[in-house]
């Protein structure tokens, strides 16, 4: 009942009415691109591409002094091998220079955000506006392929803001969170009552499904075998933040009598890739990014792996263009059953962060530490 009152209601009224978005737009231009073929998405992106390249080379004074060297403009990209030629750019190159990336016509209209260094460097950017619409259009989409959209009923077991925020900005968070129907956990703070509370309320609430770090769940799960815990069935989990393992997926299928939903993607792009209904490889959103797997600066084959290269196609604010995010990814090698036309990956393999035991024994995620510099 609240879901329909949300999606009908509420969530149109507040981000298209009041806020004045088109996230809702967007969601829907996602929704039916996704069952476009390859080539006609292919063709969609390189339509966005150029008409990126042209805006970054007019308006950013670092794009248009690249281009300048290159004696190229984005009039002379006619093809892929065209734009290869634009270098790749590095954690290091957007660390000395943002403020030049930055779109001269929205200087005043851009969100600042920083990343973790997770992977690496950690690295100041910013989006504006609209790019920020539509990659929380994306991530939805990808939420939905697990049936756990917008104001469908999900635990989330996440990282939530380090220190001591104000009392209005918790009052804050918690009616965000209320109205989307999330039940959230700290999974900063995940300790053996909190896992209990989270298995309680998971039996007594019936989710849809779990949202969560791949190392907070897998130890829920684990938690919950040890100490004979079956009354927890909920139908999806999805999980990113880390990588996951083959023998985390299997515990945390038996123990949760589910299926996980597989994700990946970074502070930078928000939803890279995620899983489908069919489970056979991670779905890219080449309908919202531009997405490179190399190796040596060459374009890996179907099973190989390489370096992640990505241009948001989207993000006019400070546009991020070739951005090596320091993750590694294996290409797919065919399509996916389920008829989507968005291109796979077949494996993550670079988040790896280690837990660290406390001295209470409290496990604590490494993401902890990247979250909490920055």
């Amino acid at each position: 009942m609240y879901e329909k009152l949300f999606n009908k209601v509420l969530y149109p009224l507040y981000e298209t009415r009041i806020k004045r978005r088109r996230t809702l737009q967007y969601l829907n231009m996602f929704n039916e691109s996704q069952w476009s073929g390859l080539e006609e998405l292919k063709s969609i992106q390189w339509t966005n591409l150029k008409n990126l390249l042209k805006h970054a080379y007019e308006q950013s004074p670092y794009y248009k002094q690249m281009f300048d060297q290159l004696s190229l403009t984005p009039q002379n990209i006619y093809s892929y091998d065209d734009f290869s030629k634009l270098p790749i750019c590095t954690r290091e190159d957007i660390v000395k220079n943002k403020d030049k990336m930055i779109a001269r016509n929205y200087q005043e209209k851009i969100i600042n955000k920083s990343t973790g260094g997770s992977t690496g460097v950690p690295v100041q950017f910013a989006l504006d506006d609209n790019s920020n619409q539509w990659r929380t259009a994306a991530a939805q989409r990808g939420y939905q392929w697990a049936n756990c959209g917008p104001g469908q009923h999900t635990v989330h077991i996440w990282g939530v803001d380090v220190g001591n925020p104000t009392a209005f900005s918790k009052l804050k968070t918690n009616l965000y969170h209320r109205a989307y129907n999330r039940k959230m956990f700290n999974c900063f703070d995940f300790d053996e009552a909190e896992m209990k509370k989270c298995l309680d309320y998971i039996s007594n609430k019936k989710p849809n499904g779990i949202v969560a770090f791949t190392s907070a769940v897998y130890n829920l799960a684990k938690f919950a075998e040890e100490n004979s815990i079956t009354n927890c069935s909920v139908p999806a989990v999805i999980i990113g933040a880390e990588k996951l393992y083959s023998y985390q997926r299997k515990l945390i299928e038996r123990v949760f009598n589910t299926k996980v939903f597989n994700t990946y993607g970074c502070r930078e792009f928000m939803l890279i890739a995620a899983e489908c209904e069919k489970h056979e490889g991670l779905h890219t959103t080449v309908d919202n990014l531009f997405i490179e797997i190399l190796r040596e600066g060459k374009p890996v084959g179907p099973g190989e792996s390489g370096d992640v290269v990505i241009t948001d196609l989207h993000n006019y604010g400070m546009p991020f263009i070739r951005y090596k995010n320091g993750d590694i990814a294996v290409q797919g090698d065919k399509p996916c059953s389920c008829g989507r036309g968005l291109p796979l990956i077949r494996d993550i393999d670079g988040r790896k962060m280690d837990e660290i035991t406390a001295t209470d024994g409290k496990l604590v995620s490494g993401g902890f530490f990247p979250h909490l510099m920055k």
